[in-house]
């Protein structure tokens, strides 16, 4: 309880009159003037029930029965203190200038009861008492307590636990911890356990002495650990204090801590936790999320306001199904606030605007070598800040397929819906790597590049993406593709079974381009041209984000001839989910039928004739289209050049 200077001096003054003069009078008469004394300085109700005994010394025994302290006055129990003997030794000499020192002081069935009031009151702050300042102990050299119990609640958050605590004497496993307290009740509305062994409590008052701690809590699903020293441990100051998380979620320590994690799969992370002034600090911690290592530096400055969260990690092995609750992939632990969108894909789970502008941030992330399923990424690194409820991410740099995809975006919480621009750069990727499980290419044949800049709005990835407005391109100048996969683009069924026969052959790619303009979720074709000296093949339609639609039209063009050719133009129609890839079949049923009749008339030799494709070689203005998609979308000359050291 803090005493304030005045009062210092004054029960300093008080007390060392009592101890002059309590030979001289009745001891327990004084029961009646220390109580008003005591209540007149904290504006509480004191009273001393019992029987009260002096012994005199330079560090008088003071021994009191039944002492009981008055609750506030907002509380429904009247009581706040009610302890069956309190014993103390004072220091006589120190309490004349004003300092208050308890050598010793022996607590026998105290039940204490603190609690919060509605308007966030603690009932430990009295009258003389500035709230928001820490509490000012008096230093105590020795304390024990036989058989305790501490009630805490605080209805504001939907807190209520109830402790037993007492000094053990045995110590059998080890003899510096010596209190122990043990409790169960509900915390921040969670279930909640909890067993904790300390030390005998010594200097209680000064950081002088480490103060050594073990204890262990459950709340809800998630645990908690620490074992190690305080250095100061009426102010949690810890040094090397080990200290072991783990749970379901990491979002579920949100209501407990106040620190904003996404949703992740489960955890369990081990590292020392420290505290200084406000900053609190989980250092050199390792452990796993999902099936991804997770290591690093986080820190939490509460001292700040919003507080301040500060992190350096790293991952040696990264599954990037881990990472999908930072983009609203997955919704971890916790029940889905989504209803079920059917086929959908995109990422659709909202963000949490609260836990957006419950924090700001600057955190540093690497993932030395990415898992996924389909695509390789071989590295990730990212920087991540948020101020004042504006996020960016800058950059989000993943390295995949021989070059580097490079992303900023910011998102801006303080617009309802989230304000959202993304700017994202493709740089030096390979045809070959990029599909590995297609020959499309063979090694060393060109590099593509391309940029894509957005804005749009919406709480969710898919929200979004459906809102999206501005440009995207996609340019290959040079390399080569496989000459089948351009035989079967067109159908050419003559051309298709020489290459089978004779082995596949890379063919050089004039240029490909995709050029795109997105307007209000939908990605409208541009230009979409594949040119090579064998075949070329154009593009037409969109893609719908609002509905996740596909609606693409390919139309390859042989160059040369070919015996037998259905010149089918490709259809892409389906959803994002459920794509389908056809030949579009009115041509290519008119052509068929055709070659079937006059097979007929002719006795077989006519059915090639509707067949026959005498080829267009015209070529596409290549730097035409590829200098405007350069211009639509700002791409760079530099971004489709292979990466420095990539290869």
């Amino acid at each position: 309880m803090t005493l304030t200077r005045s009062l210092k001096w004054t029960t300093g003054v008080f007390l060392a009159l009592v101890v002059l003069t309590v030979m001289l009078v009745d001891r327990n008469g004084l029961r009646e003037p220390i109580a008003q004394r005591i209540s007149s300085a904290t504006g509480r109700s004191v009273a001393v029930n019992g029987d009260l005994s002096v012994h005199l010394s330079w560090r008088p025994r003071i021994v009191a029965h039944h002492v009981v302290f008055g609750n506030a006055a907002w509380s429904s129990d009247p009581v706040m203190a009610d302890i069956k003997r309190l014993e103390f030794t004072i220091d006589l000499f120190k309490l004349l200038i004003g300092r208050l020192e308890f050598p010793e002081v022996a607590l026998s069935e105290p039940q204490v009861l603190l609690e919060v009031s509605r308007d966030g009151v603690p009932n430990w702050v009295f009258d003389e008492q500035d709230k928001n300042h820490s509490v000012d102990f008096p230093t105590i050299g020795v304390l024990t307590i036989d058989h305790g119990s501490v009630r805490y609640r605080d209805p504001g958050n939907h807190t209520e636990l109830a402790l037993d605590i007492k000094t053990r004497e045995d110590g059998k496993d080890n003899p510096e911890l010596g209190l122990e307290v043990a409790g169960k009740g509900r915390f921040k509305g969670l279930p909640t356990t909890l067993h904790a062994r300390g030390g005998g409590l010594l200097s209680l008052g000064s950081a002088e002495n480490p103060y050594p701690i073990r204890a262990n809590a459950m709340l809800g699903s998630t645990r908690a650990s620490i074992d190690g020293n305080l250095l100061d441990p009426l102010h949690l100051k810890g040094e090397e204090l080990n200290f072991k998380l783990e749970g379901s979620d990491l979002a579920l320590l949100f209501p407990i801590i106040g620190v904003p994690f996404p949703p992740t799969p489960a955890y369990k992370l081990v590292g020392f936790l420290d505290r200084e002034g406000d900053v609190w600090t989980f250092r050199r911690f390792k452990g796993t999320v999902g099936q991804s290592d997770l290591g690093g530096n986080f820190t939490v400055d509460r001292g700040q306001r919003p507080q301040m969260i500060s992190a350096d990690l790293v991952s040696q092995q990264l599954l990037m199904k881990d990472l999908g609750g930072f983009i609203g992939a997955e919704h971890g632990s916790q029940p889905s606030r989504t209803l079920p969108l059917g086929d959908k894909v995109l990422p659709a789970e909202p963000f949490s605007l609260e836990k957006l502008n419950a924090a700001n941030a600057d955190v540093h992330f690497r993932g030395e070598k990415i898992l996924t399923e389909n695509m390789l990424l071989n590295k990730m690194s990212a920087h991540l800040t948020v101020n004042d409820g504006v996020l960016k991410l800058t950059p989000l740099d993943f390295g995949i397929a021989g070059g580097n995809l490079v992303t900023r975006i910011e998102m801006d919480g303080r617009h309802r819906p989230i304000a959202i621009q993304v700017d994202t750069t493709a740089k030096g990727l390979h045809l070959d790597q990029l599909f590995p499980t297609f020959r499309l290419a063979d090694a060393n044949t060109g590099t593509m590049g391309g940029r894509a800049r957005l804005a749009g709005h919406g709480n969710s990835v898919a929200q979004m993406l459906a809102s999206a407005n501005g440009e995207a391109a996609l340019i290959m100048a040079g390399g080569s593709v496989g000459e089948l996969v351009l035989r079967l683009s067109n159908l050419d069924l003559a051309n298709s079974l020489l290459v089978m026969l004779g082995g596949d052959r890379q063919v050089p790619i004039r240029c490909m381009v995709g050029n795109f303009k997105a307007l209000d979720g939908v990605f409208s074709v541009q230009d979409l041209v594949l040119d090579t000296p064998k075949v070329s093949i154009t593009g037409s339609g969109n893609v719908d984000f609002t509905d996740e639609s596909l609606n693409l039209r390919l139309v390859p063009e042989s160059k040369g001839f070919s015996l037998a050719s259905l010149r089918g133009p490709i259809v892409i129609t389906g959803t994002f989910n459920s794509p389908t890839v056809r030949p579009e079949m009115g041509g290519v049923i008119a052509r068929g039928a055709l070659a079937v009749a006059l097979g007929a008339v002719t006795s077989g030799v006519g059915a090639l004739i509707p067949l026959l494709d005498f080829g267009n070689d015209k070529d596409s203005d290549c730097a035409l289209l590829i200098n405007q998609a350069k211009s639509d979308a700002r791409v760079k000359t530099s971004d489709i050049a292979p990466r420095a050291g990539k290869r």
